[in-house]
C-alpha cells in the first residue's frame, strides 16, 4: 500500500522520539527529586517505549529502537535541551509537556503505522499497533512518574486521536493522493485532533449512564495546562 522510503519514514519517528523524549525530560524536570538518572529514565521511556512495545508485538526482528544509534542520541539531545535550557520554561513548564505530547502523537502514530505496513502487516494490524506506539511511551513515562497516563483520564481524547490521524492516513492512500502528503495529513489530523481538544475541551464517548452526571464540575472544560 505504502511505498515510502524507509529514511524518510525513520525521520518521522525521529522527530516522534524527540518531542516524546523533551516531555519526559521535562516531567523529570518539574517534578522535585529527580536527578539527571531520573530524567534519562523518562525520556527514555517516553521516547522509545511506545516503539520498543509496537516492535516486540510485531515480532519483525529486534526493535529499531535497539538496532540504530540514531533513535538513543535523539533521545540525548533532547536530554541536553531540557537539561540546560528547559528552566527557561519556568511556570510554562506543564504547558510545554502538553503541547509535546499532543505533537509527538500524530508523529508516532503515523510513523507505527507505516513501519507495520511496510513489513506486510494486514491494515487493520497496522492501525491497531500504530495507536498502541502512538500512546505507549506517554503511557510508561506517566506510570514511573506517578502520574494518571492520559490515555485512561476520563474523557480524554488521546488514543482516538492517534486513530484518527490513521484513518486520514489510510483513507487518503487509498484514494490514490501521493504517500508523503497522505503520511502528513496524518500527522497533521492526529496532533491537531489532540491540541483541539485539549484548547476546546472535546471529550471522548462515555457509555451510557440513565439519569447519571458528571460528578466533577470541572469535568468537560478545556484541559488547558491540565496535566
Amino acid at each position: 500500500m505504502f511505498g515510502l522510503s524507509p529514511s524518510i519514514v525513520t525521520v518521522i519517528e525521529v522527530v516522534a522520539v524527540f518531542t516524546g523524549a523533551l516531555s519526559g525530560a521535562l516531567l523529570a524536570r518539574r517534578k522535585a527529586g529527580y536527578d539527571i538518572v531520573g530524567m534519562c529514565g523518562l525520556a527514555l521511556s517516553a521516547g522509545l517505549g511506545g516503539s520498543i512495545t509496537r516492535d516486540v508485538l510485531l515480532q519483525h526482528g529486534t526493535p529499531l529502537a535497539l538496532m540504530r544509534l540514531t533513535y538513543l542520541l535523539t533521545v540525548g539531545a533532547a536530554i541536553l535541551v531540557s537539561w540546560f535550557w528547559g528552566h527557561y520554561l519556568g511556570a510554562q513548564t506543564d504547558r510545554a509537556i502538553l503541547l509535546l505530547d499532543a505533537i509527538g502523537l500524530g508523529w508516532f502514530a503515523v510513523a507505527g503505522t507505516l513501519r507495520c505496513l511496510g513489513v506486510g502487516l494486514e491494515v487493520v494490524s497496522a492501525m491497531l499497533l500504530g495507536v498502541i506506539g502512538a500512546v505507549g511511551g506517554g503511557v510508561v513515562r506517566d506510570v514511573l512518574s506517578g502520574e494518571v497516563p492520559a490515555v485512561f483520564r476520563r474523557g480524554e481524547l488521546y488514543a482516538l486521536a492517534a486513530l484518527a490521524g490513521i484513518v486520514v492516513l489510510i483513507v487518503s492512500r487509498a484514494l490514490g493522493l501521493p504517500e508523503l502528503a497522505c503520511a502528513a495529513a496524518g500527522i497533521f489530523v492526529g496532533s491537531g485532533v489532540r491540541l483541539l481538544s485539549m484548547h476546546l475541551g472535546w471529550r471522548s464517548p462515555e457509555p451510557f449512564r440513565p439519569g447519571v452526571t458528571l460528578a466533577d464540575p470541572g469535568e468537560g472544560q478545556p484541559l488547558k495546562g491540565r496535566r
